[in-house]
């Protein structure tokens, strides 16, 4: 794991939460509750993502 890992899976998870978000109309309520807990799954594997890192690294991103 590197750092251009990261910043790619970090973007990548920022942009399919922003076209989940729009392309319900602003409604995040809209999306069905099983995509609610993929995307709260998917957050919680890139927090774990970046404490590995740093216990790998010593250093913040």
């Amino acid at each position: 794991m590197n750092r251009s890992t990261l910043i790619f899976t970090d973007s990548l998870f920022a942009i399919t939460v922003f076209v989940i978000y729009y392309g319900n109309g602003g409604d995040i309520n809209g999306t069905p509750l099983f995509l609610r807990a993929l995307v709260c799954i998917a957050f919680a594997t890139c927090i774990i993502r970046h404490i590995n890192y740093y216990k790998l690294t010593k250093r913040i991103y």
